[in-house]
Formats: structure tokens, C-alpha cells, sequence
């Protein structure tokens, strides 16, 4: 397929590169176009569009600039879905537009969930084939779908979906004007009905401006030389972050561009917001282009079929790691399900790797250039599992094959290879070969030790017992009655028929599993007749059969592992009629049930392994206990996930402690506060309820050394409600803080290993639109840019129930920290100088009378006052900034320095 769509790139690129001016030569026989009612085709074959940019200033998801061509033609909705619309397919959903909104307003507050659910429905009215699939579906309270489990997006299929980015891109490009479409300047800061500004030259409405749209895309980023058809990230990447396009009638015409993909906070399937909405389009995607979280192209594209919490209940325990080889690219893939996300990360690497093994901590991974029946040399390597590979080692003997970690009794770690894995079938030959040991600790490979003739490369039991080796005889070595297999005999189960595949298991039951070509022996056990490797067999320790397991109708099975750390699952591959191994599996021999984990092109040699740190018990539920992040949740969840490990580790010595907005974790650099031991618990987003919820129920309960509270008054988020900031983006999307609240938040102690639970729930490392790391929260040095208002300051009354509430919380916050002899330090964070000359406080408003009202009233409070906007009188220089209302990592420096010179002075109350 990709050989295809190398030539179809050629050709469009031959084809276009001819005049610039006009449209390319087209050989296509005659277009017969069918018209679809609120739909314009577009003429996109043969076309090509540019995503990104390169301007200097760009984030670093929307750079480089791409060129992507077009091979195919595609129908568009004339414009944004509207609430009648949306109403009449979804009649189901509780996300409508009722009281306010008109039926020819756009939907909005929709997820992305919601636009591929309304897709679908769309789809089967008009008797077409759903483009979307998925296992499960979850809504919120307000009966928004925040996730779909197992969720597919089939790019072959002709059906209703959301566009492309290189499609919404392409459409908007013909006649882009922002000035015309519903902006901040014109929009009176509300979105307006659709079809109300001026349609683009191929009669497309409210592209640039009125909503946000979702498109189809999962971010990533984009890669210098041209693509075909692209179609976005292969998989959600590291936070499942989505791509939305077109700005809002929030957003100024001349911050409005093709080349942004994001919003201000991060986008992930669960947003949500009234400013973002959707609009379909219509077509199948031949031969798509998919890239992968770095940028480079997906020659096979894996897609998971399972979800993190149902790893969970197979394994016990968050700690999980599915490893293959993806043979069309010839590279080994994994994924962490420890992360919180599905993605599929695949170590790029010219080198062959076969059987690759997962160490027993779950860190590294080792496996052979060889593979299993075939003759010939074979290297054994060891590499840490990370997206790069790193530390790749190799163990210098002259013939290594099909690695198996192992845990010697001192607790070190050592690695069981085969001098070769070849066939086994003659004696002589087999007799050559022969088992060894060697030890592996610290990166680098100690000694190897010989520990017995013959290749048994199937395991070499726990008990010591037994031996077994595969391919193409069932072979055993046994132990005698009082001793060992290192003085085992040698011996030929499964009446000498064909036998592959073979594994022993690791958790002291040896038995072994193995495929067979359909013999005799096996056909009486089940009782019938069966073709090559469409049941799996197990064998006890005495090589008799105890069981049988049935491939799925028109499968076979392939590559069977017994699970690392399962005791009843066993882990292959399935083959299609052709051949082709499309899918993983997991085989739960409890029920004789068979799961799929992943598919794809061509995946061999799966090995997944979890960690056997499983806490659950009477007084922990390891599924709620410490999960305080999920990718349902927005990504502030993540931040405080960070922020509450180090809670509770560090809670006996925390001195001092920040609460608030991102303004807050990004100004404050915690580690770098020396007279304190201080946590930033700020969050993006972090409002008085979340900033309340957290000090009363955390803070008093557990940090009994506690001298200094440190807390944000940013007057313009004291009008944006709990709801929106607290309670349905973190609270209700995690179940950690609930579960925390149910146990009274742990006031008489926590229980055995409550924190070590927490260690290990879901977290990922990196995200693409953040430009900060989870361990420093510093943004790099950029610039104020230009003052922006998404908020009118008008909208900001002072007699608003919001206000107030947010205002009471801060004062309670305040009273409870002074009763309790806390001092309590209030700060306001810089914002863009230029705001100074306008009637709003900043980006968010309000007007500038209130916030001042606001601060004097906070003067009057028994509280230090640490001022570093001063309403635009600050000494915060451009190179200090990182927007308009967030400092960069110099600018962090600055402010951290001169609070804790502030907090080192302060006389703390008894």
C-alpha cells in the first residue's frame, strides 16, 4: 500500500508543479457528481493545500509547513452543524440546544465524541455505512459521550465524518478572510446563526470565525517533505490530543489563521466549549498517510482495541506493556498502558528484532535477529522500552537466539538464550545446540554459563522441572524423581507430531502451550478434526493435553506467549485466510475466551507483561485509589495528578504550599524556593473551588508542618464558575478525589500502601501543544506577543452569583489559614504591559475599575499582598514572557527569586 501511494504522490506532484496559477492537469475521466443537500463537492484530486507554517513564534505542533496532495475528491457540509440538525439525529443525546439558541445556531459544547456519534447517525439515515466503530460508549452528567472505548476511525469507508485536516485546510484556503467571518470585533462575543457571513468562493460558510471546529485528526507533528492524502497522527499520541480549526467569534481577525490547530488550553476528545462546534464531510480516503507523534510516516498503522481500566481488571494492576514486532516495518512497537493512553510507540531501527521479552520490571526489553525454526546467526540484544530505544546492548558471544528474562534467587536479573533456533527435528543436530545463562544487571551483560544441551528455547521452568522447545518437535526436558532439569532427560512429547510455537509458563503451574499442524493427537482431544494452528493446546507438566482453545471463525492462531506475570492468560497472534497476522489477542484460558488487543497490517511475536505490584485489598481499590488522572479528563487533570503524587510523598515535610491558575505553576518554580519546602498545586484552569476543595480536604488534613499559603488572585477567573473549571473537567472525570472524599480523605491515616497505589496510576510523560515538562512546569522564553481579549470586560458583573461565590470561597480560604496561624501570601501574576492602555485588566477582562476594587479590598485582608503586575507597572521584560499573561522560564526565575526573598523574611506565627 505505501508503494502505492508513493507513485499516486508522484503523479499529483508532476501534475501540480506545471503552473502554479491554475489547476493542474487532471486525466481523470469526467467527475459524475451526485449533489448532496448542505453539502459542496470538492474538486480536491490532484490538488494539494499547506498545513503549518514556518513563521518564527509558531508553536512547535504547527511547524513545519507541510504540502499535502490530494488523490481523491470529497463532499464538505456548506457549514457548521446546527442545533436543528443536531437535534433531530441525536435525539438521544442531553448535549442540545435548548432555551437560547435558534435550530440554525451552531451546536456547540459538543465533544468530539459527541460530532463522531452525530457522524454515525447521519450515516445510517441515509443508509450508509458508519465510518466510526467502537466497543463502549460513557457520558457525562450533562449526557455528553466522554469517551468511546475501542473507538476506530475506517478511512476506507464511504460514510459521514469529521474532515481532515488537510481537507478543512484545502476548503478554507479558497477565499480565506477572517475579516468577513463572525470575529471579536463584529460578533458582540457570541456565535451567530451559520450561513450569516459570507460563504468562501466555493460556497463553504463560517470557516474562519463564528466556532471553533472539531476536524478529525489526532495532533501530531508534521514533517518537511511532501505527503499524500494525509489523514493526522496514527493514534492519540502521548495525551490524545485532537486538532480544532478556524478561531471563534472570540478570537481577533488577525489571530485567526489557517496554520493554528489548537486553542489556547489543550484539546482532547472530551473538550468542550461554547465556542466549539463541528461541521461533516463526506467521502472514503484511499491510501491514506498517517504520521506518527515525531513526525514521521506510519508505514503500518496498529490500532488498539482495548481500553486502559480493562487491562487493568485482566492484569490487576495499571503497570501493563503489550511489545511486537510490526513486520512491515521491520521494528519492534509497544504500548505502556501505565500511561493513561492508548498509543502505539514504535523504536525506530534499521535492525531485525525477533521474540522480543520483557524484563521482570517492566523497563527494558530484550530479543534476537533470529527467529524461531529458521538456521543461521542470531544476535541476542537488550534496550530500554522508551520511544528511542535506548541503551541498546548486545551480548558478545558468537550465537544468541530467543531471549527469556528470569530472577535468579539473589534477586538479579539474568537472561536464558539458545545457541541456535533452528529446527529441531534431528536428534544429532538438536543435540549440537544447547541452553545458556547470563547475567544482566546495571546495562551490561556479566558472564555466560552453559546449563544443558539442546535449544529449549520454549522456558525453562520456575520449579526447575522442565524444559521445553518448539518447532518442529514438541521437545521436553524433565527432571527424574529428587532432581533438577540440569540433570533432565531429553524427551520427544505429543507422539513426535508437529509442534511449534511452544511456551512455557512462568508462574510455577509448567504447563505449556503450543500450536500444532492439525495432527492426530490433538484432533482426538478435542474430537474433531482441525486445521494447522487453529486450536491452541496445552500440555501439563507430564506433556499430556489438558486443554484446547478454538482460533476465531476464519483465523488461525500464530506466535502464542504465555502472558509475563498472568497465571491463566496467554498472549498471539491471529492469521487471516491469506496469511497476513492482522491482529494480537489475548487468550483467557478461565473461559476459553479470545480478546483482541490490537490489529494491523502484519504484528508478530507479541509479549505483554505487567508489573505484579497489585495493592488491591479490603481497604484499597486500586481502580479509584490515587487515579486522579484519566485521558477522559482535561489535561489540568494531569498536571495535578503530578502535583498530588508529590502531595502525599512529601506531605510530612512540606512547609509552604501554592495554590491556583497556570499562571501560578508556571510563575513559580518550587524546587528553586530555598526557605521553604514548598508544593505548587497549581493547575490550568485552577479556580477558587478547585483551589478551596483542594486546601480544606488536602492541604489541613495532611500537611501538618504547613507555615506559608501562598494564593493567586487573578480578579478576571473569579467570574468563571467551579463547574466548568472544577467539578466536570477533574472531579467527575477522575475517580481519585471521589474516592478520597468516601474515606473521609484519610484524616486517621492511610492505608498500607495507599501511596505506592498512586505511583502507578495512569500518567503521561509528554504532551505535544506543551511546551514544559511534568517535572519543571517552565515555559520557554518567548514573548508578550500582542494584548488579545477573549472575553468581553463588559461581561464581567459585579453583581454576578459566580462572583460572588468565588470571592466568598477566597475569603473562607483566607480566615481558615489565619485562624490556623498560616500566613497566608497573595499573589497577582504579570500580564501584558499593554493592557494598561485599554479598559480591560487582561485577557480574560474584567474591567479595570473592578479589578482594582478588587486588590484594595484583598490590601484589607490580614495578608502579605505580592503585586508583581501592578496593572502593567512591572519590570516583566518581553524575554520574560511567554504570552500574554503567562512568564517563561526567565521570568520564573525572577518571580521565584523575589518571593522567596519575600518568604525568608517573613516572622511566621507560633
Amino acid at each position: 500500500m505505501r508503494y502505492f501511494s508513493f507513485f499516486m504522490f508522484i503523479f499529483a506532484l508532476l501534475s501540480a508543479c506545471s503552473d502554479n496559477s491554475g489547476s493542474p492537469v487532471n486525466d481523470e475521466p469526467e467527475k459524475n457528481i451526485v449533489p448532496i443537500k448542505g453539502f459542496v463537492f470538492v474538486d480536491a484530486h490532484g490538488q494539494s493545500t499547506f498545513l503549518g507554517t514556518d513563521v518564527s513564534g509558531a508553536r512547535q505542533s504547527d511547524m513545519p509547513q507541510m504540502e499535502s496532495f490530494f488523490t481523491y475528491d470529497f463532499y464538505i457540509g456548506e457549514h457548521e452543524v446546527t442545533c436543528g440538525e443536531y437535534n433531530a439525529l441525536r435525539k438521544d443525546a442531553a448535549a442540545k440546544c435548548e432555551g437560547l439558541y435558534g435550530d440554525n445556531s451552531p451546536i456547540t459544547n459538543v465533544t468530539f465524541y459527541d460530532a463522531v456519534l452525530y457522524a454515525n447517525a447521519k450515516s445510517k439515515q441515509d443508509l450508509l455505512d458508519t465510518v466510526y466503530t467502537y466497543t463502549s460508549a460513557s457520558f457525562d452528567a450533562s449526557g455528553s459521550c466522554d469517551n468511546l472505548t475501542g473507538l476506530v476511525f475506517h478511512e476506507n469507508v464511504k460514510g459521514y465524518r469529521l474532515p481532515t485536516e488537510a481537507e478543512w485546510v484545502y476548503v478554507a484556503s479558497q477565499g480565506w478572510n477572517p475579516e468577513k467571518g463572525w470575529n471579536s470585533i463584529n460578533s458582540e462575543y457570541k456565535f451567530h446563526d451559520v450561513g450569516t457571513s459570507p460563504a468562501n468562493e466555493i460556497g463553504v460558510y463560517d470557516m474562519a470565525g463564528n466556532v471553533l471546529e472539531w476536524v478529525n485528526d489526532w495532533l501530531t507533528y508534521f514533517k518537511k517533505e511532501p505527503v499524500t492524502n494525509f489523514v493526522g497522527g496514527a493514534d492519540e499520541g502521548s495525551l490524545g490530543e485532537r486538532v480544532v480549526k478556524g478561531g471563534s467569534y472570540r478570537n481577533e481577525p488577525s489571530t485567526t489563521n489557517l496554520h493554528s490547530r489548537g486553542d489556547v488550553y489543550t484539546v482532547i476528545s472530551s473538550t468542550k466549549g461554547d465556542y466549539l462546534g463541528f461541521r461533516l464531510a463526506l467521502g472514503a480516503i484511499p491510501n491514506p498517510t498517517w504520521l506518527d507523534e515525531n513526525g514521521s510516516v506510519k508505514e503500518s498503522v496498529v490500532k488498539s482495541q482495548v481500553a486502559i481500566f480493562e487491562m487493568k481488571r485482566i492484569t490487576g494492576t495499571f503497570e501493563s506493556k503489550l511489545v511486537f514486532r510490526n513486520d512491515l516495518a521491520s521494528n519492534l512497537s509497544f504500548i505502556d498502558f501505565g500511561s493513561g493512553v492508548i498509543s502505539v510507540v514504535e523504536i525506530d531501527d534499521t535492525q531485525k528484532a525477533y521474540h522480543p521479552d520483557v524484563s521482570p520490571d517492566g523497563k527494558r526489553v530484550a530479543y534476537s535477529t533470529g527467529v524461531e525454526g529458521m538456521n543461521g546467526p542470531s544476535s541476542v540484544y537488550v534496550r530500554n522500552l522508551d520511544a528511542k530505544g535506548s541503551d541498546l546492548v548486545k551480548l558478545e558471544v558468537e550465537n544468541a537466539a530467543i531471549p527469556r528474562w528470569t530472577l535468579l534467587e539473589n534477586g538479579d536479573t539474568a537472561i536464558v538464550y539458545v545457541s541456535s533456533a533452528a529446527n529441531n527435528k534431528d536428534d544429532a543436530t538438536f543435540a549440537t545446540m544447547s541452553t545458556w545463562k547470563v547475567p544482566f544487571n546495571n546495562g551490561k551483560f556479566g558472564k555466560p554459563q552453559k546449563l544443558f544441551d539442546g535449544a529449549y528455547h520454549g522456558g525453562v521452568s520456575l520449579t526447575k522441572q522442565i524444559a521445553v522447545s518448539g518447532a518442529r518437535l514438541l521437545r521436553a526436558r524433565v527432571a527424574p524423581r529428587g532432581k533438577t532439569v540440569f540433570n533432565g532427560i531429553d524427551t520427544v512429547w505429543y507422539g513426535g507430531e508437529q509442534a511449534c510455537n511452544v511456551s512455557l509458563a512462568n508462574d510455577g503451574s509448567d504447563r505449556t502451550v503450543f500450536l500444532d499442524f492439525g495432527g492426530k493427537t490433538g484432533a482426538e482431544f478435542v474430537g474433531q478434526s482441525y486445521r494447522t494452528h487453529e486450536r491452541l493446546l496445552v500440555a501439563d507438566v507430564k506433556g499430556n493435553l489438558i486443554q484446547s482453545v478454538a482460533a476465531p471463525k476464519g483465523y488461525t492462531f500464530d506466535h502464542t506467549e504465555w502472558v509475563l506475570g498472568g497465571t491463566n492468560y496467554v498472549v498471539a497472534t491471529l492469521a487471516n485466510a491469506s496469511g497476513a497476522h492482522e491482529k494480537i489477542v489475548l487468550i483467557n484460558l478461565s473461559d476459553n475466551s479470545v480478546k483482541t488487543l490490537v490489529e494491523g497490517e502484519e504484528l508478530w511475536h507479541p509479549c505483554l507483561w505487567h508489573s505484579k505490584n497489585n495493592y488491591s485489598s479490603e481497604e484499597l481499590d486500586t481502580d479509584s485509589a490515587g487515579v486522579y488522572y484519566l485521558s477522559s479528563a482535561y489535561y489540568s487533570a494531569l498536571e495535578l495528578r503530578v502535583k498530588m503524587q508529590r502531595f502525599w510523598e512529601e506531605r510530612d515535610s512540606i512547609t509552604a504550599v501554592a495554590l491556583g491558575s497556570s499562571r501560578t505553576m508556571f510563575a513559580l518554580h518550587d524546587k528553586s524556593i530555598k526557605s521553604h519546602h514548598m508544593l505548587n498545586m497549581a493547575y490550568s484552569a485552577g479556580q477558587m473551588t478547585g483551589m478551596s476543595y483542594l486546601f480544606i480536604h488536602y492541604v489541613l488534613n495532611h500537611l501538618k508542618n504547613l507555615k506559608v499559603l501562598v494564593l493567586e488572585m487573578s480578579p478576571d477567573f473569579l467570574w468563571y464558575d467551579g463547574f466548568s473549571t472544577w467539578i466536570n473537567v477533574i472531579y467527575n472525570k477522575v475517580p481519585g478525589f471521589k474516592y478520597d472524599e468516601n474515606h473521609e480523605f484519610w484524616v486517621n491515616g492511610l492505608p498500607e500502601h495507599f501511596v505506592d497505589a498512586v505511583k502507578v496510576t495512569p500518567r503521561p510523560e509528554t504532551a505535544l501543544q506543551h511546551p514544559y515538562t511534568l517535572e519543571d512546569f517552565l515555559l520557554p522564553d518567548n514573548s508578550w506577543g500582542f494584548p488579545v481579549f477573549l472575553k468581553d470586560s463588559t461581561d464581567s458583573p459585579k453583581n454576578s452569583p459566580v462572583f460572588e461565590e468565588n470571592y466568598l470561597y477566597f475569603k473562607y480560604v483566607i480566615k481558615v489559614a489565619r485562624t490556623l496561624g498560616i500566613k497566608v501570601v497573595v499573589t497577582v501574576y504579570p500580564q501584558h504591559p499593554g493592557y494598561a492602555e485599554t479598559g480591560s485588566f487582561g485577557v480574560y477582562g474584567p474591567k479595570r475599575s473592578y479589578a482594582m476594587d478588587i486588590i484594595d479590598s484583598v490590601k484589607a485582608m490580614d495578608v502579605i499582598l505580592f503585586d508583581e503586575n501592578k496593572f502593567g507597572a512591572h519590570d516583566y521584560t518581553n524575554e520574560m514572557a511567554y504570552n500574554v499573561d503567562h512568564l517563561s522560564t526567565l521570568g520564573a526565575k525572577q518571580f521565584t527569586r523575589r518571593l522567596d526573598s519575600l518568604l525568608s523574611e517573613l516572622k511566621l506565627d507560633k
